[in-house]
């Protein structure tokens, strides 16, 4: 339960005080009973406000209001101090430690009532005649809705929207925004490792990666997908500002990713492998005619406030909504769910398809049977072709890619690509097509 320090040396001077020990700063509140951040010169002059005095007694070795500042500092203390996302304003104890949450996320009040614009965007957005993906949205949105209310940790999958240019794929991610609390952060540079900071994401419940100047380049896709299982399975994440010590939180958590579908932005999502499947929900969004004008400034204002408008019926309706049986999973809530189409462009695009293309185009050009090989010798072969060495040597960018990628086609193709069982090295055979 949330609660707020305050002294209780003398009924003059009580006053709410924090002692922020990662910050080395005070947090007191403010005429509208808001925290703010304030050095200890400001609270002394708010505890000689109070009637506490800054000269030594005699028989005294400090004085009054240095006794009140140590207590503070002693008794009323927390290891963070801020907002943190999924909690409210207040005093918190954490298995990591106590803590001072100084705002809440603005939860929408649900209230019965239609929904129609919405409706219309969404329908046209997610329905096309083989598939509604719809209650794969409702499901991941009502989890997290209802986790929030109710101040509970539950993991749930990124979400991943693929469409054309102007389809509302960035609209849908800022009513996810407000509909998980107002507060948003972009997490990309940190988890495609440009930046080891990461604090600033602690402070937002929604995490936002939109269409954007990403990178193709295979390491940052793999660090993405790292920190995609990280966000959302782990609980405890790792708090690091610039100059602070890092320290351990546990934030509430939910990561859209919205992308353009042509392959080159498809490019920037991480290889989907077993590991990363069941973490990620795909989907495929369509451009089409949006269920009010939107071609004034003042036209797109109005659609935005009447969709925000009806937020509280929608989110009436995801919390009275069921996951159907097929759906419904006990880690996440809502099974996850991959489009074909969008899942089938992504692997076409999967460096080990590249490496096949190479071994097709080259190592059997001029070679009709099986080649064997280890992945060092296909690695050095494919080097000698001076019209793909440049190619090559991007793919294969550290010393066991040509050995992992041989083994996603292995799984992928097991009638091209085989471990060969007769030696005992890592020896490979492959098969033309």
């Amino acid at each position: 339960m949330s609660r707020v320090y305050s002294t209780k040396e003398t009924k003059s001077a009580k006053i709410s005080a924090v002692y922020d020990t990662h910050r080395l700063v005070y947090w007191i509140q403010d005429a509208r009973s808001e925290w703010i951040r304030v050095n200890e010169s400001a609270v002394n002059r708010l505890l000689k406000s109070k009637g506490l005095t800054a000269r030594v007694s005699k028989g005294h070795d400090i004085s009054a209001l240095e006794k009140e500042l140590i207590r503070i500092q002693t008794n009323q203390n927390v290891k963070y101090a801020g907002p943190l996302a999924g909690y409210r304003t207040g005093i918190h104890e954490l298995p990591e430690g106590k803590i001072l949450v100084t705002r809440s996320p603005v939860l929408i009040e649900p209230k019965a009532g239609e929904w129609p614009i919405l409706y219309a965007l969404l329908e046209g957005m997610l329905v096309d005649s083989f598939v509604d993906q719809r209650p794969y949205l409702f499901g991941w949105l009502k989890t997290a809705v209802e986790a929030l209310r109710k101040e509970k940790k539950r993991p749930g999958q990124a979400l991943v929207l693929c469409g054309p240019p102007n389809c509302g794929k960035s609209l849908l991610q800022n009513l996810f925004t407000t509909i998980l609390g107002g507060r948003a952060a972009k997490p990309y540079q940190f988890m495609t490792g440009l930046t080891s900071f990461n604090s600033d994401l602690f402070e937002a419940e929604h995490l936002m990666i939109e269409d954007e100047a990403a990178s193709t380049d295979i390491r940052a896709r793999r660090n993405l997908g790292s920190h995609i299982k990280s966000i959302t399975v782990n609980e405890v994440q790792r708090n690091h500002g610039k100059n602070r010590d890092a320290l351990s939180l546990s934030p509430f958590w939910r990561l859209s990713i919205t992308v353009n579908d042509e392959p080159e932005n498809l490019m920037v999502l991480p290889i989907i492998d077993d590991s990363l499947e069941d973490k990620i929900i795909l989907m495929k969004a369509y451009r089409r005619e949006m269920p009010m004008p939107t071609f004034t400034q003042d036209e797109r204002s109005f659609f935005w406030s009447t969709l925000v408008a009806e937020l509280p019926a929608f989110i009436d309706f995801l919390l009275k909504w069921e996951i159907p049986k097929e759906l419904q999973s006990q880690r996440f809530g809502v099974t996850h769910y991959h489009h074909p189409e969008i899942l089938q462009a992504i692997d076409d695009l999967a460096p080990e398809k590249k490496l096949l293309t190479f071994i097709d185009g080259k190592l059997f050009e001029n070679h009709s049977g099986p080649w064997k090989g280890t992945a060092e010798d296909l690695e050095r072969r494919l080097m000698n072709y001076d019209d793909i060495v440049y190619e090559v040597k991007r793919l294969l960018t550290y010393n066991t890619a040509c050995g992992t990628y041989l083994g996603r086609l292995a799984r992928r193709y097991p009638n091209r690509v085989k471990p060969n069982r007769t030696t005992s090295s890592r020896e490979w055979i492959i098969s033309p097509q």
